[in-house]
This record gives structure tokens, sequence and C-alpha cells, in this order.
């Protein structure tokens, strides 16, 4: 063997053994062994360390790295927020690093310690903070709880502070401790920077920074872990647009998410209900649900307040289709239409009803470019020039758009009947007129009517109970459509829900469901609001004042008398005649409205015949309808 195989042999022996010895103490070797460098990047600073704040900064990142449990929930929560914070701060001009406070939950007190945050607020915002950058915190809401309004708030806070102190390092400082201990350090004299820099350094050599020592501990584990954190379940946040008015409780079981779930990330509603505000209700959902939820939304966008059926607008589904062209077509207030299904818009519903462009604009009075609700069904003729009944009292989120689309009425002749030059806003109880015009002499009269919503939680509240007591399905598994209506009598509450689903063939139809909610507590009846649509008769002075034959229908509306009440039979719901009249039992889902088209009669003879005060009729109550 010559000397350079030699050589060669013994190398490869003092490879083999220093390999062996690394392998045999790899086990002790721990895998969170964090590494901390001499400088950190933030932004357009660079933080630098001695060996006194370099150890604070190892033994933060140790305790971080120790419970890997909250680490996993931090990235989690990471992978939600941080693609809604950082469009919000981009457009503010604030930079992208800023992103790792938005669920940062520690706070400098004094120098000597650190402390926490009150509970669930983002961004270390506190209340001074807050009501500087018009923050609400109230008895109601508080906005530094709420993802996206509190990061606009954080976002123009950093940005006046940069302006003062013209530095990302003391305007990052400025957000995580106490303004008096900026002043302390002397933050804004010591950090000062030329404007001209284009980067920045500063020394952190003492423990006094602890604040921004355990952020920057805290940051570099998150981008250290952030790149390799995949999610069990990838989930996105979704802003539902409807929650004025609404409870949880009822966002819950109108897009059927975990109730849990719901209370966790909205921690900033305070109040029961949702008040106005800007803020809206965040959802938390598995993408694999985003376009389920976006339908569920636009259908419940006004389940929120109760819908009174009094007959408008009329609808009739037809068999009839165009050929090859698709389209699910209805008689609407007994003129033609099409229903709108997801991603449908003004061009292709045209085009399926086979009518121009123009004209479908024209007869809904939107534009070519308007966004269609899912399930509404939308005119394919012109709509007229007065509604079948002369008065409207305005709910909640309705517009002259909205009510001209009701009773299938000309939107020109709305502005024209109401003395409106253009489309406004509508105030909750305003008449609105819709047959003529208003006289100059009578002013805007407005009906106050009772909120329903709180009784409709309750209703919600109490299904949710029986779902769990009794496993059984309350809500349906795929509503396309919901209205409730509350009719609450003495002694017990009916609630009807008229709910469009699908049949076996695949095709949509309308089923009807009803409950008695004996048990349900209540301090106060609820009137029906059905008096906001009256019909009034002609023997009404139509110089006498509306609002006292309006005041009159809404406090008499739960004395309207029972008609021939006694020989009412619950077993047969059909028409009787006895003595000189004609009469008949109201059965579910019938409307004075429609009983008088059934029998060929006018409601004002109804309403003469049995004293009526209102268009309410209750289940099993008993009407004369005619002479014989």
């Amino acid at each position: 063997m010559d000397l350079r195989a030699f050589r060669n042999i013994v190398y490869l022996n003092l490879l083999l053994g220093c390999w062996l010895n690394n392998n045999s103490f790899a086990g002790d070797i721990n895998p969170y062994n964090p590494v901390v460098p001499n400088e950190v990047k933030f932004a357009n600073v660079t933080f630098q360390l001695n060996d006194v704040t370099k150890y604070l900064i190892l033994n933060e990142m140790k305790d971080i790295l120790s419970n890997r449990q909250v680490l996993l929930n931090k990235l989690e929560k990471a992978t939600l927020f941080f693609p809604i914070v950082e469009p919000i701060l981009r457009s503010q001009g604030v930079p992208d690093d800023f992103k790792f406070l938005v669920n940062y939950d520690k706070y400098q007190f004094s120098i000597e310690k650190n402390g926490t945050p009150e509970s669930e607020t983002f961004w270390c915002l506190d209340r001074q903070k807050a009501e500087e950058v018009d923050l609400l915190v109230n008895s109601q809401i508080d906005e530094r709880k709420h993802l996206i309004v509190a990061t606009k708030g954080a976002a123009l806070c950093l940005k006046r502070n940069n302006i003062l102190y013209n530095n990302w390092g003391a305007t990052l400082y400025s957000l995580i401790a106490h303004k008096k201990i900026i002043n302390q350090l002397e933050v804004n004299r010591r950090w000062v920077n030329s404007s001209n820099a284009e980067n920045e350094y500063i020394a952190l050599d003492s423990p006094a920074y602890i604040a921004l020592l355990q952020f920057l501990a805290y940051k570099l584990i998150i981008e250290q872990e952030f790149p390799a954190f995949k999610p069990q379940i990838h989930k996105v946040v979704y802003e539902y647009p409807y929650s004025k008015g609404k409870s949880l409780n009822r966002i819950s079981a109108e897009l059927k998410v975990d109730l849990t779930v719901l209370k966790e990330f909205n921690p900033w509603l305070i109040a029961k209900n949702v008040p106005d505000t800007e803020c809206q209700v965040l959802v938390v959902i598995p993408t694999s649900r985003f376009s389920e939820i976006r339908v569920l939304t636009e259908l419940s966008a006004k389940s929120g307040v109760p819908s009174k059926d009094m007959g408008f607008p009329l609808l009739k589904k037809e068999t009839k289709q165009s050929k090859n062209k698709g389209g699910v077509f209805y008689k609407i207030n007994n003129l033609n239409g099409i229903r709108a299904e997801m991603c449908d818009n003004a061009v292709n519903l045209a085009y399926k009803a086979e009518i121009p462009l123009k004209k479908f604009v024209e007869y809904n009075d939107i534009k070519e470019n308007d966004l269609l609700q899912i399930g509404q069904v939308y005119y394919l003729e012109e709509k007229r020039t007065k509604a079948s009944v002369p008065f409207h009292i305005v709910r909640d989120g309705e517009t002259l758009w909205s009510i001209s689309y009701i009773y299938g009425v000309k939107l020109e002749s709305l502005l024209k009947y109401n003395r409106f030059e253009t489309v406004q806003r509508l105030q909750r109880g305003r008449v609105i007129w819709l047959q003529t015009t208003r006289p100059k002499n009578k002013p805007v009269e407005y009906i106050n009517m009772p909120d329903e919503l709180e009784a409709i939680d309750e209703i919600v509240r109490t299904e949710s109970d029986a779902e769990l007591n009794d496993n059984g399905k309350v809500f349906s598994k795929e509503p396309v459509k919901t209205d409730t209506i509350v009719l609450v009598d003495k002694s017990k509450v009916q609630v009807s829900k008229e709910a469009e689903v699908k049949n076996s063939r695949g095709e949509l139809g309308l089923t009807f469901e009803e409950k008695e909610l004996n048990s349900l507590p209540l301090t106060q009846e609820i009137r029906k609001e059905e008096t906001k649509n009256l019909t009034l008769s002609k023997s009404v002075n139509t110089k006498d004042s509306l609002s006292t034959v309006l005041r009159k229908a809404e406090t008499e509306v739960n004395t309207t008398p029972l008609i021939a009440q006694q020989i009412t039979n619950p077993s047969k719901d059909k028409t009787t005649e006895q003595g000189n009249f004609l009469y008949h039992s109201v059965r579910k889902d019938e409307t004075l409205f429609r009983i008088s088209v059934n029998y060929n009669v006018s409601l004002e003879d109804l309403w003469k015949l049995n004293n009526l005060s209102s268009n309410i009729v209750k289940i099993g109550v008993v009407l004369k309808i005619k002479h014989l």
C-alpha cells in the first residue's frame, strides 16, 4: 500500500468517527435553542443589542417556546389576522412589521416591570389612545376589541406618533409602553433621527427597555415559526354586513355558525343587539364554507326585522322556462318576474328572460352594474303607477326602492306621491303614500311602532334550547329565504315560518311551519306590525288627520273582535253559511287581502262587516264575507 492510499484511509476513518460522535449526542440537543442576533431590524430601524439585552431577549424567547400550545394559538390567529391587517397598514403608510402587534399582549406600565393590557384588546390600545383616534368605548361596545376598527384606529395612531417622534422605533415603543415611560427615558430626544437617513441605529443597552425587548423576542419567534406553520383547518374572517339590530344568537342561527366561536371573535359587543356603529360582526369560518356563508348572508339581509305578510309581493312560481337559457320564473304582483341566482347580474337575467337589457334595468329601477340580491325575484314587465293599498309604514332597513318592489309600483310614482325630489333615506315609522300625492297642507307623519327584535331573539333562544334538549333540527338545513311573523296572544306565541327549500327534484318551493311556545316569557304584548300598510274605508274622511286613523288602528289592534267566535269549529276549517251571511274561518297563512281576492269582495266590505280596525286576522277567527 502506498503512502497516498494509507493517508486517504486514515482521513476517511477520522470523518466517520466524527460523524458517529456527533450522532451519539444528537438526542441531547435541544430542538428549541434560539439564537439571538446582535442586531434586530424593524421597519427602517436597526436595534443594536448588548450582552445584557441579548440575555433578556433569549430568556423571553425560551419562555415563549416553552408553552407550545399558546404559541400555536398565536400562529393560528396570525394566519387569520395578517391578511386583514396588512392592507389597512399599507393604506395608511405604516410599515408591514407593525402587523406583529395586532394580538400582542404585553404592556410596560413602569420602568421596572411589564404587565398585561386589558383583556382581548388589539394593538395594546388603552382608553386614552382609543379616545385620541375616536374609538368608542362605552356600555354598548368597545371598539378596541374589534379587529378591523381597532386596526384602523391603531394605524392612525401610529401615523400620528411617527410625525411626532420622526422615528418608527420610537413610534413602536409609544404603542407598547405608557407615555410616562417614554418621557422618563427621553426617547424623543435620544432617538431623534436625521430626516435624510434611510436606516436608523438605536442602541438597546438597558433593561429599562423591557417592553421593546420582549416584543422583539416575540417577533423573532413568530417570524421563525410562521413560514412552516400550517393550520389543521384553513379559516377566514368574514365581516357580516347586516349586523345592525341583531343579536349574536340570531346571527348564529342565520349563518349556521357556532355561537361560542362567534362570541370569541366579537368581544367588542357588550349590548344584547348590535347598535348603529361602524363595527360589524366578524364570522370566522373554514374556507370551504365561504361561498355558503355569502349566500346565507344575502338571504338574511332583512331577517333581523320581522316580516309582516299582507300578501305583498304576491309570488307564484311559473312552470315555463326560456328555451335552453335557464332561469326560474315567477308571477310577482301578477307581473312576470325572474329569480336571481348566485353570480347572476342584470345582463344574464335579461338574456334568460329574452328581453333587452335596457328594458330589464328600466323595469326594476336599477343600473346595469348594480349587484343583484340572491333569491330575489326581479320584474320582467313595467311596474304599475299605483299600489293596491294606499299607505305603507317604513320599517328598519327599508328604502323607496324596496317599497316599490314590494308593491310593484314605479319608483318615480313613489317620489311623486311623497313629494321627494330625489331618492333619500327613510326613517322608521314614516307613512309612505302609495296611490295619491300627499297634499301640500298635510305634514309628513310618523307612527311609533314597538320593537319586536327582542321577542324574536327570545324565540331563537327557545328554539336553540329545544334543539339541545330534543336533539331535533329546529332550523332548516338548506334555507334559501326566511321570513318570520310574530303573533303574540296573551296566552301563547305563534311563529309562522315561510322557508323556500329544495324539493326532491331540486326545485325550490315554499314550506310552512308553525310552533306554539307556551313557555315563552313575555312582559308585554307585542302587536303585529301589519298596521304599517293600511287599507282605509271609503267612509273615512280624507280631510281627517291620517295620524288619528293610524293611531287608532295601532291601539285597537289587540282588541279586534272575534266575530261569531261561538260557531268556530277547530276541526272544520271551511266556509259556512249561517243566517243571512256567508262566513269564513281563517286558515293558516291567509291574510285579509287574500281572502278578499278569493271571494271577490273588497277589503272595505270586509272591514265594515266585521268591524275591523286593521288588516290583521288571526288563525281560527270567523269572518263575515258577504250577504247571501
